[in-house]
């Protein structure tokens, strides 16, 4: 049983962690800086950043 808790324990922290980056890309978007520093600060690829970005409606500052 230690191992299943250990096991949800840490898909837990791992759902905080994604969503303290998508609110961090979302800031990011909307002080709108491109998408490549976007890219370059959070380690998240330019695909998921433009989900990100479409799923939130909004703009997509390239470069």
């Amino acid at each position: 049983m230690c191992n299943l808790s250990e096991g949800i324990e840490k898909r837990g922290i791992e759902k905080g962690i994604e969503k303290g980056k998508i609110e961090t890309i979302l800031e990011m978007l909307k002080d709108n800086l491109a998408l490549s520093k976007i890219a370059l600060y959070t380690k998240i690829s330019v695909d998921t950043i433009r989900k990100v970005a479409k799923d939130n409606n909004l703009p997509v500052r390239e470069g």
